[in-house]
């Protein structure tokens, strides 16, 4: 809707609202109002203009106080949330976040913008503001209340880790060219990681509920065939080109900066605490690069998170703590090395523990039979499609590839329905032979059927950890 005049993004803008004659509408920015004049609006610059978005409408308003902060909530669409517990949250996740800077926030006022749409689809951190789309009938349980505190935790995290903790293309802003950073893991990544931090300690969660996020995305993350692909520096610059614009074999070689990011996030902070007893981790990171970047005054480079960690860890420049802390971006940063998390895990106290499908007591024996052959294959939604095929699985070494499409199994017509349940009525080791056609060409392969590498992971307190993977396990979850 604004256009910058080039030469003039130092240079102050006003912004008049009128709303529709006698229409109810409400008028919600971070920019403060001019004097006197509840429709008019100052940015002190352009780049202030650009990043307060307005919500303007018959939205409902909330609003609270903490830490001599004011924060509102503009709040618009259909939802079954409760809008007291909502505020609660919100007021717990901001408390919480700002005690890992010192308790105090970087701005007077804050803004919540909340729209509850049929299809919740994340948020857009800004520097006093933030906007949320989320599902609006999505709070039946606490399932709902609690990814709409981990959105919140992770967009205010934002609000130092981006706006003002940030790398140098990440504002001001040159419009008129893309701005490429080799530091989103740090700024996307830890960020997802340290929003599961704060709800667990803002009291959203529990320590359970914190094991169980752990156990059921660890098994994701560490089945995508292409997480050690590409160093996650480089899956940072490359987000514009590949991540948003992915060609067909990007799953098998490279992963998203922020779920990769997320789990660096968790390794530098259980190495931290190892190094300091538990007392010192990732946010105390956060908080030497606050103090160190004069709070947002200048910008960060990855020399300067590495400069935070010897300080978080106490080791001096060239000590051989401080060679082992490089060596952690060297191979897990810049590099291609698997991460020692599970390790990580079991030295902060916890048991960790593989379980097959198939295992335990509670499994339908049958069905779990009938789930152990595997072939590698993914298929496009709801079509036979082959949408990816993992390296050296059965499917990659008959010879199939993205865009086959399958048609029969041992002669026995398959759909999108069908084709995993002709798989499961063999074992691994067993043969299949799949037919099926490559652009107008039919052809027939015959895979050997493997076992699937599909974990389960159960995660719980070591009642036998010794007392510093206990003091690891306390820092780390600071409850």
């Amino acid at each position: 809707m604004f256009f910058f005049v080039d030469g003039e993004l130092d240079r102050a803008c006003e912004v008049a609202v009128q709303p529709p004659p006698r229409a109810r509408w409400r008028v919600d920015t971070a920019l403060p109002a001019l004097p006197g004049r509840a429709d008019h609006f100052r940015a002190a610059s352009f780049d202030e203009l650009v990043d307060s978005p307005f919500e303007v409408g018959e939205h409902a308003r909330a609003s609270f106080t903490t830490g001599g902060t004011r924060f509102d909530v503009a709040l618009y669409g259909r939802s079954n949330a409760d809008p007291a517990r909502l505020r609660q949250i919100l007021r717990r996740v901001v408390v919480a976040t700002a005690q890992m800077f010192d308790g105090k926030f970087p701005f007077r006022r804050y803004l919540f913008i909340i729209h509850a749409l049929p299809v919740g689809s994340g948020g857009l951190e800004h520097r006093a503001s933030v906007t949320m789309d989320i599902t609006g009938l999505s709070f039946e349980d606490d399932a709902g209340y609690q990814r709409f505190a981990d959105l919140a935790a992770h967009e205010f995290f934002h609000a130092w880790n981006v706006k003002r903790i940030r790398d140098t293309v990440l504002g001001p802003f040159d419009y008129t060219r893309e701005n490429y950073t080799r530091m989103l893991w740090f700024h996307e990544g830890f960020t997802d990681y340290l929003a599961n931090v704060i709800i667990l300690r803002a009291g959203v969660i529990d320590e359970r509920r914190f094991w169980r996020f752990i156990a059921e995305d660890w098994p994701k993350y560490a089945s995508r065939p292409g997480r050690n692909e590409t160093p996650l520096a480089e899956l940072s610059f490359e987000a514009w080109i590949k991540l948003y614009k992915p060609a067909e074999n990007h799953v098998n070689r490279a992963v998203s900066y922020y779920e990769k990011g997320l789990w660096v996030g968790m390794a530098l902070d259980l190495t931290l605490r190892l190094r300091t007893g538990g007392k010192r981790g990732l946010p105390e990171l956060f908080r030497v690069l606050w103090h160190d970047l004069d709070e947002g005054a200048r910008h960060v480079t990855e020399t300067d998170v590495r400069a935070a960690a010897r300080t978080v860890a106490v080791a001096r420049a060239g000590s051989p703590a401080a060679r082992e802390l490089d060596a952690f971006f060297d191979r897990y940063v810049n590099g291609t090395d698997e991460l020692p998390v599970p390790a990580l895990w079991r030295r902060a106290g916890l048991s960790v523990r593989e379980q097959a499908e198939w295992q335990g007591d509670d499994v339908d024996a049958v069905r779990a039979a009938r789930a152990r052959a595997w072939t590698g294959l993914a298929l496009q939604p709801e079509r036979t499609t082959v949408r990816n095929v993992v390296p050296d699985s059965p499917a990659w070494r008959a010879g199939l590839t993205f865009n086959d499409e399958l048609v029969a199994v041992d002669g026995a017509r398959v759909t999108a329905a069908t084709f995993a349940k002709r798989i499961g009525d063999r074992r691994p080791g067993d043969e299949a032979r799949v037919t099926y056609f490559r652009r107008d060409e039919l052809r027939e392969a015959t895979l050997t059927l493997a076992e699937t590498p599909d974990r389960k992971l159960i995660l719980t307190p070591d009642p036998k950890a010794n007392a510093l993977a206990k003091a690891v396990r306390r820092g780390w979850l600071g409850i």
